[in-house]
């Protein structure tokens, strides 16, 4: 993927122009080994397999340890796996190799049998936690040793190690659980991640302590204070009045704005994340004229330039440009003549509109809000009125698990393994918790690539599949998604290419 960083610096003579001596001292405590910083949103609960949020895995990497991990350029590599092997030909048996230096944070040693507790045990026994809706295929897994574990699966997962890097895949403790319930668990949870949850008051502030026994290294940032501050002109003041060192999700003009400040830089990182609208079968939107005018008359090279500095590439299929199924020789282009003699065939146009809802979320991504209410403006041009909505990110997961989504959704894809499976092969499964348009021609094209074991046949596949989805409007990709950070100079931030932010990656 083609990744922007953006460096700005001033001399730290001039702020005090800017800001009073409290503030100063604010900032500069970046300087230690201490930082404070703003992040959008809280988890929904401190057990990290209750509920598939892919928003909040920044904040689970950070207490948590995932099985295999994606490294700054969203390549997989070990993690408390140091090691994995298909033992057959289609994908049916995966044979895991741990670590022996992984500790919990109460001391005691992850083994194979936590695992083997957190993937089959707990998921059998409590069916509502949506980990199991991946991993719902584990017949059973065997723990020969401490440090090896074999999954046997039902029918075929051709991508179980890109979901062990991903997606709710954390390892949980078996023995601390079973010791204090699950209860004095969520109040007080460790994992072998690398810090320790020392403080916590829900939507507002989560601190977190370095583990001094952590198998990758004790984090040069010893004590990080995430302050938990939804909106997003609140995170740009709280960075501009030395309040944190780092904020998270900023809107693009402010984010440069800020880097043009004395003491402070801004980063922009085009992600393999993708703005998306999730399209909706029902009606008005089971009509294929009214899903295609939606499509063609978006200007997304408009919605670049003007929202997002014209970082990202516009989308014609759901799989970014530098990922494995993207076909570059595949367009949707923007037309808003054609928008309208699509509508026309259904019998819309400007003086009878379409209308439906439209929700996007206020503040969780860059100029999510601001891109929804431009693209309400481009569809009222060519006969589509439609109603923006804001809608809170957790109702957003629970209408979407629920089936009762009202109407279509901006939404910014979070992807981190690029792999096709985790684009369309997710949000287009009807068999999915993340699906929002659901049907059986999209389902009699899709489960044969659910278990293709060969490589090229499955990426072949899927690139075939997704100019499909697109051409019957059954998806409707915008723009790679952007992640947007500011903070202070002293601070050595690391960007990823899945939008991660993880303090114990960074160094003052």
């Amino acid at each position: 993927m083609q990744r922007r960083t953006l460096l700005r610096a001033a001399p730290l003579s001039a702020l005090a122009l800017l800001m009073g001596p409290g503030s100063i001292a604010r900032v500069l405590a970046a300087d230690t080994e201490r930082v404070s910083l703003a992040f959008p949103f809280d988890v929904v609960s401190w057990d990290p397999t209750a509920r598939i949020i892919p928003q909040a895995t920044s904040l689970y990497k950070c207490v948590f340890d995932q099985p295999l991990q994606y490294d700054e350029r969203n390549q997989l590599a070990g993690g408390v796996v140091s090691a994995y092997q298909w033992t057959d030909d289609s994908g049916l048996e995966l044979a895991l190799d741990f670590r022996d230096d992984v500790y919990f944070h109460n001391g005691d040693k992850l083994t194979s049998e936590d695992f083997k507790y957190t993937f089959e045990e707990r998921l059998k026994a409590d069916q509502s936690l949506q980990l199991g809706f991946i991993w719902s295929g584990i017949e059973r897994i065997e723990t020969p040793s401490p440090t090896r574990a074999v999954i046997h699966f039902s029918k075929p997962f051709v991508t179980a190690p890109q979901y062990l890097g991903f997606a709710g895949s954390f390892i949980l403790p078996k023995r601390y659980i079973e010791q204090v319930g699950m209860e004095a668990f969520l109040a007080k949870p460790i994992g072998s991640g690398p810090y320790k949850l020392v403080e916590y008051q829900r939507n507002n502030r989560v601190v977190l302590e370095a583990f001094d026994r952590y198998w990758g290294g004790i984090p040069t940032l010893r004590e990080v204070s995430i302050q938990i501050i939804p909106n997003p002109t609140s995170r740009v003041s709280a960075l501009q009045s030395g309040q944190v060192a780092f904020s998270y999700a900023l809107p693009i003009r402010d984010a440069l704005r800020l880097g043009d400040m004395p003491n402070l830089t801004s980063a922009l990182t085009v992600t393999v994340d993708t703005y998306l609208i999730h399209m909706l079968d029902k009606a008005p939107l089971d009509d294929i004229n009214v899903r295609l005018a939606m499509h063609h008359a978006i200007d997304k090279e408009v919605l670049s330039r003007a929202l997002l500095d014209g970082d990202p590439q516009p989308l014609s299929m759901p799989s970014p440009p530098g990922t494995p199924a993207h076909d570059e020789h595949f367009s949707m282009a923007f037309d808003a003549q054609k928008a309208r003699d699509y509508l026309a065939r259904s019998g819309y146009s400007l003086s009878n509109p379409v209308r439906f809802k439209f929700f996007a979320t206020n503040g969780v991504h860059p100029v999510d809000n601001q891109m929804a209410r431009a693209i309400v403006q481009m569809w009222s041009k060519v006969g589509i009125q439609a109603e923006l909505e804001t809608i809170d990110m957790g109702k957003y997961f629970q209408s979407v698990a629920a089936g009762t989504l009202e109407g279509p959704a901006l939404w910014l894809w979070n992807n981190s393994t690029a792999d096709p499976e985790l684009y369309s092969g997710s949000y287009l499964n009807a068999d999915t918790v993340f699906s929002v348009w659901r049907s059986e021609d999209v389902m009699e094209r899709l489960r044969p690539l659910l278990v293709e074991r060969d490589y090229a046949n499955r990426i072949a596949g899927y690139q075939a599949f997704e100019r499909w989805a697109v051409e019957q409007g059954y998806s409707l990709p915008l723009l790679q998604g952007v992640s947007s950070v500011a903070h202070t100079t002293a601070l050595r931030y690391q960007p990823f290419q899945n939008g991660w932010m993880l303090p114990s990656r960074w160094h003052v």
